[in-house]
């Protein structure tokens, strides 16, 4: 009785027909298959289905019969593997029209056979609509023999392109069928090669030739594949595995599994034919995941070998999923604008550095683009299709950050969901962590992170299990983490382990030739390009210190847009002063307490509160000083206790920390309270 249940839809009959009979013969077990073309006529609008397309050429004209609730997943196909052999028998140097329906999926199958070795052929592409092609005697398809020019004297039909591996994975990972089901499609996915070399062994006809190609179709795959039979004796060892080991293939076939492995482990866990397993092991000095199964028609075991650093398979369909979650880096370099030279160098910096795994730490004052910095190195980086994940340290308390990070398991603590959680760690797996104000977490969380970083592996909160991850770190901050590390508040060791890579955004009051700039980009993304700014408004706005940086330009453009009478600004339309950010908000600025409005009572009271809470080893917070404000001469509220602590806090007086620590004086902050003459603030 099926339990699932998906909806195959193709342009054509002939697609379809190839298409139903593979996905029957691989989950047709126990995944019930719909199928309909386009060609034939789709009958009816779907709803709450997971809907399989052949190609993404086809989205627009299934577009009317896919309804609410529905998953979509755009097939990734592959060449047919089942009729190359036709394509083996051609001539060296022969030739030939490569026909499909569309530019990409035939330049796409054209270098999937140049891939497999299947190079004595020299492909022309032709697709509906190109103009300019040879006429030559051979035309090759996959199914589109209705395409085919009327000059082709012979048709060479290598089939419909097949589903290829990671689509299935992508489709178990939607029906929920990954861990019951995933390693026997696996399974069926090996065994077809299998299968194909088989029946390549047994053609008579240019027999070397054709294993010679076999070989190509086993080394296209992206794991190591070792084949041994019933006698211990090693009948496929693809190139992959090869390169695990550092050995030439040829020297392995052939010859006994115990002379090519010398880890009697590894040995006895291949030959176990008892169960299917998997098993982590070294191999000269290459850590290597291993997957083993017995095929009992043909009594022999297969083990396949995944570099343990490197991406798989099932990885890659939950990186698919995090991505339809929102997952995903929504700005490139070409997002980040900008015409000054320091801006310029900034991006051919942050470009270079997107090019290696190593960690990145960027410093800024808020409102420079630290995000779209970071988003840009993902999107330019070798990790482009994986998860980019992003937290603000700032905007969590240290318990909730360290669940999310790390997650945890059943019953960790009260209010634990049930089954556990998966941390940010594991879910940005094969992709980018972005921890934006990383000069915002406690010590405790620092020292785990600094592990972290070190070890490449986590433990989720009330497990016992180490984890393996891949993710590259890209940290952030608007503070100054040298003058922490002068306070104690900040660990240098961490600060050294994310400053690998480092990039200091400018500014915008010290790249002020990017300001006229900007604001035609400003006013073209708010659809008023028309709008003309007075000259003297421009002067206005140039001569301004924009101590909040692009994001306070921003909302300026925003407000005198709002404002204005016509298809122009002037003057009237600025706002007050008390609309522009009077002072940098940020660390890196190092202002002192002489600059800020204040009251030298206010702070010496809050010191004192603070310092006697410390000495009776009681946690303080700003609700609480303000409540102690209400028996004092001056009744202060919470939020004008925040700028008070502030400020307080980057003078290096106090150490705020979230949860149950509360706010704690520093050393600095109790020589300021014992001096018996103060200095001013």
């Amino acid at each position: 009785m099926y339990t699932k249940e998906l909806i195959l839809l193709t342009g054509t009959t002939e697609t379809r027909k190839t298409l139903v009979n593979q996905l029957q013969e691989v989950i047709g077990d126990f995944v019930r298959i719909h199928h309909f073309s386009i060609e034939e006529g789709i009958p009816h609008v779907f709803s709450n289905q997971l809907i399989i397309l052949s190609t993404s050429i086809i989205e627009e004209e299934t577009a009317p019969y896919i309804g609410s609730g529905c998953k979509v997943v755009v097939a990734k196909r592959t060449v047919n593997f089942e009729h190359i052999d036709k394509l083996l028998f051609l001539p060296e140097n022969t030739d030939a029209l490569y026909v499909n329906d569309a530019p990409e999926t035939v330049y796409e199958s054209i270098e999937t056979l140049l891939q497999m070795g299947i190079n004595h052929i020299r492909y022309h592409p032709f697709y509906p609509g190109k103009k300019n092609y040879a006429e030559v005697k051979i035309a090759i398809t996959p199914g589109e023999i209705n395409l085919v020019p009327p000059f082709i004297q012979e048709v060479v039909n290598i089939g419909p392109r097949l589903i290829d591996i990671t689509t299935l994975m992508t489709i178990l990972q939607h029906l929920h069928l990954m861990e019951k089901k995933g390693d026997i499609v696996s399974e069926k996915y090996i065994r077809k090669i299998i299968d194909l070399s088989q029946k390549l062994s047994k053609t008579t006809k240019e027999s070397d030739r054709l294993n010679k190609h076999l070989k190509q179709v086993l080394d296209g795959v992206n794991d190591g594949i070792l084949a041994v039979n019933n006698k211990g004796v090693i009948t496929v060892f693809n190139e992959n595995l090869a390169h695990m080991l550092g050995m030439h293939s040829t020297k392995a076939i052939g010859r006994n599994l115990q002379d090519i492995f010398r880890n009697p482990e590894l040995i006895g866990f291949i030959l176990d034919d008892s169960r299917e397993e998997w098993g982590w092991f070294s191999i000269f000095q290459t850590d290597v995941i291993v997957h083993r199964f017995y095929l009992e028609t043909e009594g022999a075991i297969v083990a396949t070998f995944k570099n343990a650093h490197e991406t798989i398979e099932v990885e890659k369909t939950i990186r698919r999923e995090l991505v339809k979650k929102g997952y995903i880096a929504k700005y490139t370099f070409q997002d980040i604008q900008g015409v000054s030279s320091s801006i310029q160098k900034c991006k051919q910096i942050a470009a270079k550095i997107a090019k290696t795994n190593l960690t990145v730490l960027i410093e800024g004052e808020s409102g420079t683009g630290k995000e779209l910095f970071a988003s840009a190195i993902h999107n330019e980086s070798l990790r482009q299709d994986g998860p980019f994940l992003a937290v603000n340290f700032s905007a969590l308390p240290d318990d909730l950050v360290e669940s999310e990070l790390f997650g945890y398991e059943e019953g960790a603590f009260t209010g634990a969901k049930k089954g556990g959680k998966v941390g940010l760690f594991e879910q940005a797996n094969g992709g980018t962590l972005f921890l934006d104000e990383i000069g915002d977490i406690s010590l405790k969380l620092q020292a785990r992170l600094l592990r972290v970083l070190q070890e490449k592996e986590i433990m989720r909160i009330g497990g016992n299990k180490i984890i393996p991850i891949d993710v590259r770190i890209i940290a952030a901050t608007n503070k100054n983490l040298l003058h922490m590390i002068e306070q104690g508040t900040y660990r240098a060791d961490l600060y050294h382990r994310l400053k690998i890579l480092f990039i200091h955004l400018p500014e915008l009051r010290n790249r002020k030739a990017d300001i006229p700039h900007l604001v035609k980009v400003f006013l073209r993304q708010s659809g008023r390009s028309h709008m003309q700014i007075m000259p003297e408004v421009m002067e206005h706005l140039i001569r301004y210190q924009w101590n909040g940086n692009v994001r306070e330009l921003k909302n300026i453009i925003d407000y005198m847009l709002a404002v204005c009478d016509d298809s122009s600004i002037t003057l009237d339309d600025l706002p007050s002063e008390s609309f522009f950010q009077p002072t940098a908000s940020n660390a890196l600025s190092r202002e002192t307490l002489e600059e800020l409005p204040s009251d030298t009572e206010e702070f010496l009271f809050i010191l004192e509160t603070i310092f006697t809470n410390n000495q009776l080893g009681e946690s303080i917070g700003r609700k609480k000083i303000a409540e102690k404000t209400q028996a004092w001469k001056k009744d202060l509220s919470e939020q004008q206790l925040r700028t008070r602590l502030k400020a307080l806090e980057e003078r290096g007086f106090i150490l705020t920390s979230r949860g149950r620590t509360g706010i704690k004086l520093t050393s600095s902050g109790l020589d300021y309270l014992t001096k018996k003459e103060n200095r001013p603030f």
